[in-house]
């Protein structure tokens, strides 16, 4: 069986590894004597399997077998020593020595328990032996001088020996067993002294309190400090004991004055000084104190004893509810803004300029998105103090739109640089951003904006009980801009009403003048076809086939001329129904297939073609724009006049956020009192000209519908310019 549990029969110790400690040392003295003999050839072949015995007993003690390994080494030893006696000289053989060893040894090794019974076997061996000897069954060479009484006396003195030993080991067992019973109580009393002193410790360094004596006034000795000054400093009691400057060199700079006529007032008056003050610890910290102390008067020298309390929390907290009341007041002011103002640029301005002197920000920033645009503007936009202007990013981009997408507050108190990367920022701060808190400006259906107050003075400056001051200004605020959006909105709308119904009339005096303009210039070619039909049905019975010829000839050109008006219209009344695809041209391009469609015109007039460089590229119905570059070149064409050297320009002026495009000639020119009339339908200055005073109208339809205008700038004999632009998405 493994030794697992206490084998120690003598209680020689508590620890299993003790017992086999002092087993494996009897063990390793046994076979120590049992080579010792070998070696000297004494029983050689009994010592050497002894020591063999003994080798493996050590073995397994070693591998925590105790119990076997010493009854292991006790009988064997035992069977060996008894059988040398039984083959040697008896009671007289010296291995009786050695039973006399293995008793002791069994107290060692057994305990009590090995001690009877290794001491009983050794008397009951010592009676056999002897009845045998004195019956003459076992003989050796000192059987005639050997008797009874010898072997009876030897299991006497083997009996005290087991008696005394046994007592000597219960003995043992009680002062061990007092002596651990002692220790123990030791222990426990040593325990309560250590948890009572423990107590102790913990309950002074508790105390938030830095007992002090000191000699008043800006340099005097510190006499004693308590230790808890490390804590609130950084600085040990001998410092502050060796330098008596050293408290006074701490104290905020703004403090210094005022508590020394505090403390010099104080006790004057006999009073006990009770100053407030900022101190700066060994890290350049600042902490708020509370310094309370009363006079005590030393044989020589004036002392005041006292105690330093760290109030920095509840001045932090004063801090923060004055911070708070400010916030309040702003909330409440900004609310009052946004019920009062409708114009939103100002009220945007008002809000974020509240928000900066309420929360004390660094930097303050408004952003706020247009749908119709898909962009991101900042209306509000401030760094220490000083506005700026950014340009407004596509949404998608920046960080400002991750915060949008998020849909909630977002503080970042520490690490902002590498924080605002992973949310995409687009970085423009001249002074680097330590920390910010972020709220969106949401409606019930969307975010619109979003509100970020920065620091870059430290980190931290922020915390969760900014956000409802601050998410209710935001949700104050997306009313606003709601409201004045919508209003807007409104005001777009019937603006956009008044316009269609101005529309509306100059479209239905257009109709008016339309039909009857069309049922004129219609009704000429049909009296002149029902007229020739006559004359040639005349000329057909009298053979006159000149005239019939002439006759057909004036029939065929009314009927182009009906057809080309109706064709003219018809492609009027489609422009604003009937449309393609916008798509992004080079204007170049457009200019360049619109020449090739009159070219025969101005090869024919002989006319000059100047194209502008640097093009633009725009974003139209190719074939309508076309149509619009050559009936401008045709008009130009038309009305060249007597010019020896026509000629005409086309190009562009570049403008902010859309180019305008211009024909430019060098004909007769256009009065001005007919500047706006010539792009009225079927308006022609000159009756006996070319067309059907269609083009101009069809231009300006077709430049409307994309959201552009046309004009002309021109005088009588100097040209005429006609100036267009395709709309802000063109």
């Amino acid at each position: 069986m493994k030794n697992t549990s206490n084998s120690n029969p003598l209680n020689l110790g508590s620890e299993p590894s003790g017992m086999r400690l002092l087993i494996l040392a009897v063990l390793g003295t046994a076979l120590l004597n049992t080579s010792l003999l070998a070696a000297l050839d004494i029983n050689r072949p009994f010592m050497v399997v002894l020591s063999c015995i003994l080798v493996l007993s050590i073995v397994l003690t070693y591998a925590g077998y105790t119990a076997i390994g010493s009854w292991v080494t006790l009988i064997s030893s035992l069977i060996v020593l008894s059988t040398l006696v039984f083959r040697n000289n008896g009671i007289r053989d010296i291995a009786v020595m050695g039973l006399i060893v293995v008793i002791i040894s069994a107290g060692l090794l057994a305990g009590k328990t090995g001690t009877i019974i290794i001491g009983a076997l050794i008397i009951i061996e010592m009676g056999i032996y002897g009845a045998l000897e004195a019956r003459g069954i076992v003989i050796n060479k000192f059987s005639a001088e050997n008797y009874f009484g010898d072997y009876v006396a030897l299991s006497f003195a083997v009996g005290l020996i087991t008696v005394f030993q046994w007592l000597v080991i219960g003995r043992l067992d009680n002062t061990i067993k007092n002596a651990k019973n002692e220790l123990a109580e030791r222990k426990k009393f040593q325990a309560q002294l250590q948890e009572a002193e423990a107590r102790y410790r913990g309950l002074v360094e508790s105390i938030p309190l830095v007992l002090y004596t000191s000699e008043p006034g800006n340099s005097g000795v510190w006499h004693f400090v308590g230790p808890q000054i490390t804590d609130l400093t950084g600085y040990s009691p001998e410092d502050w004991q060796n330098d008596p400057g050293l408290w006074f060199s701490l104290v905020h700079p703004d403090d210094r004055q005022r508590i020394l006529e505090e403390e010099r007032q104080a006790l004057q008056e006999g009073r006990m000084p009770m100053l407030e003050y900022r101190l700066f610890t060994r890290t350049n910290q600042m902490k708020w104190v509370y310094d309370e102390s009363l006079v005590v008067v030393n044989t020589d020298k004036q002392l005041v004893q006292g105690f330093l309390l760290d109030i920095t929390t509840r001045k932090l907290a004063e801090e923060q509810l004055t911070k708070r009341i400010a916030e309040l007041h702003a909330v409440h002011g900004i609310s009052e803004t946004l019920v009062q103002k409708s114009d939103l640029k100002k009220l945007i301005y008002e809000t974020g300029e509240q928000i900066r002197l309420a929360f004390k920000a660094s930097n303050v920033l408004i952003a706020i998105h247009d749908p119709s645009t898909n962009l991101i503007h900042f209306p509000y936009d401030y760094e220490d103090g000083v506005p700026r202007k950014d340009p407004p990013i596509r949404y998608g981009e920046g960080m400002t739109t991750r915060l949008m997408e998020m849909k909630k507050p977002l503080l970042i108190d520490s690490n902002w640089a590498e924080r605002s990367k992973e949310l995409n920022a687009i970085y423009t701060n001249k002074i680097p951003v330590l920390s910010s808190f972020s709220v969106p400006i949401m409606t019930t259906e969307q975010v619109i904006g979003v509100i970020t107050l920065e620091s870059s003075e430290r980190e931290y400056a922020f915390s969760e009980i900014d956000t409802r001051p601050i998410m209710t200004i935001a949700s104050s605020l997306a009313v606003a801009i709601e409201k004045t959006r919508l209003q807007d909105s409104l005001k777009k709308e019937l603006d956009i009403q008044e316009k269609l119904i101005r529309e509306l009339e100059v479209k239905n005096e257009e109709l008016e003048r339309f039909t009857y303009t069309a049922s004129h210039d219609l009704k000429s070619p049909l009296i002149t076809i029902r007229g020739f039909l006559g004359y040639l049905e005349q000329d057909a019975r009298k053979g006159n086939f000149d005239r019939l010829n002439t006759d057909i000839q004036r029939i065929s050109d009314a009927t182009e001329k009906m057809h080309r008006l109706l064709s003219e219209l018809l492609e009027l009344s489609r422009i604003g129904r009937v449309a393609n695809e916008k798509q992004d041209v080079p204007f170049g391009s457009i200019v360049a297939d619109a020449l090739k469609r009159v070219e025969g015109q101005l090869q024919e007039k002989q006319v000059s073609i100047a194209i502008g460089s640097d093009l633009p590229t725009v974003c139209v119905d190719k074939e309508r724009v076309i149509e619009v570059v050559q009936n401008l070149v045709d008009n130009a064409i038309k009305f060249m006049g007597d010019q020896k050297e026509p000629a005409i320009e086309i190009g562009h002026l570049p403008q902010d956020g859309y180019p305008i495009f211009y024909v430019r000639d060098n004909g007769i020119g256009i009065k001005k009192e007919f500047h706006k009339r010539i792009f009225g339908l079927f308006d022609k200055l000159n009756p006996d000209s070319e067309g059907t005073g269609i083009g101009l109208s069809l231009v300006k339809r077709i430049v409307e519908v994309h959201g552009g205008s046309i004009w002309v700038d021109s005088e009588i004999d100097s040209g005429a310019t006609f100036y267009f632009t395709l709309g802000a998405n063109s």
